[in-house]
Order: C-alpha cells, then structure tokens, then sequence
C-alpha cells in the first residue's frame, strides 16, 4: 500500500473547525479531507462522529489524524470500522476522560445559549498563553456556529466512556503526539494510548500546547509521515 492508496481524515476536537489543520502537510500524492463532525454526526455521539468521519474516505483505507475529542472519535473508528481504518495519529487525547481537566466545568458552563465570555475562556485553553488573537477568533466564531448543544452531546459521551474497555487491536500502526505545554491533557493520558494500541508510538513536543495542528503544523505533518511509512511497511 502506498501514500497514494490512503485518504487522511482529519479530525478536530470540540468547538474546533477543520481549518485547524489547513497548514498540516501530508505525503506527497495523498488525499486528505477535514470532518466537521460537529455540524454532521446527530445525535453528536463518538460513533456518529467516527461514522461520518470514516465516510468522507468514501470507502477508501484511510488513516485517521485525531484532535483532543477527535482522538477518541477515531479510536472509536478503529474499533468500529477495522477493515477500513488503517492507522492513527492521536493528538492530546487519552482513551478516558479521567485527567481532563476541565470537562466537569465545560459541560456546566455550554447549555444554549453559550455566553461568548465561555467560548473565549474554552479558546484560549486550547493555545498557549501570547497566541494570536486570530486563532482565538477563529475557534470563537466556529463554536458561536455551531452552538453548545453538539459539544454536552459528544463530551457526555466521551466522559462516559473508557475506551479501554473496548480491548486492544494490537497490529494498529499508531502515533500519539502530546504538547507539553497543555494544560487540559497530561503525558499519562497521552501514554494511556497502549494500553487500547500496544504498538502506539508516543512523542512529548515540549514546545507545544493543546492545538499542535494550529501551534506547529509540521510537527504534526511528520507524526503522519512516520504513521503512512508504517502502514506502508505493515502492508
């Protein structure tokens, strides 16, 4: 199998647009598509979000880059559509939601209507402190779209769920990357990931927070390098 047989699915996590992963670099000759999950999957569950990610390959193998929820939506792909799903990038994810640190207070503060005071405060956790103001505003406005009532959907769900339980798949190629510097995901959630994916590859960038696809999309363009080269090799 080579670059050119995958499509990439990339998958952002809550109240994050697609967008957030336009300067991600992907190998030469590959297809890639953005899942906007939150305007898609209904009722807004982790399987009806990895449903209609793994859709938009259009029956294609695919790889699948994952965001903070998006990296527990395409694990729950993994499980679900095995014959399909091909590898795994997981970025500030884990498989449980038990180090988050602010999921109790985000689905408080997110029933409609969402004041933009909260959707500022979720924003700014997401990058480190000094980023842009136009990452801030893009990641504001896309939530403002998209209301709050698909973010308690997905976040009920992903809190209530221990992906552990699901087994393992032990052959997956996966690559977990984690931003030091995040404040909501720790290294052990970003470890977490053997025990669902015994062969997961895990790399701490210490320069990067929770949004490494908006902080340094290059970092993230060579975790998939590194995963289509092992879904090559598997192969």
């Amino acid at each position: 199998m080579t670059a050119e047989d995958l499509t990439t699915v990339f998958i952002p996590g809550t109240h994050v647009s697609p967008d957030v992963f336009a300067d991600v670099p992907v190998p030469l000759g590959s297809s890639a598509v953005g899942a906007a999950w939150m305007e898609n999957a209904q009722p807004c569950t982790l399987l009806n979000a990895a449903a209609h990610a793994v859709g938009l390959a259009e029956g294609a193998p695919c790889v699948l880059v994952g965001h903070s929820t998006g990296g527990a939506i395409a694990a729950t792909a993994a499980f679900a559509f095995p014959d399909q799903v091909k590898g795994l990038v997981l970025i500030d994810s884990g498989p449980d939601m038990r180090g988050h640190a602010t999921v109790a207070e985000m689905l408080d503060e997110l029933a409609d209507p969402v004041d933009d005071e909260v959707l500022i405060r979720h924003a700014r956790r997401n990058v480190p402190h000094g980023s842009p103001e136009e990452w801030i505003d893009a990641m504001v406005a896309y939530a403002r779209r998209v209301g709050g009532a698909p973010a308690v959907e997905v976040l009920a769900d992903q809190a209530a769920t221990d992906l552990r339980t699901r087994g393992t798949l032990p052959r997956l190629p996966v690559e977990v990357l984690h931003g030091g510097l995040d404040p909501k995901r720790s290294p052990d959630d970003a470890a977490a990931w053997r025990d669902v994916f015994p062969a997961a590859r895990v790399v701490v960038d210490q320069s990067v927070g929770h949004t490494p696809p908006l902080e340094d999309p290059v970092i993230v363009g060579a975790a998939l390098e590194r995963l289509v080269e092992r879904v090559r090799s598997a192969t």
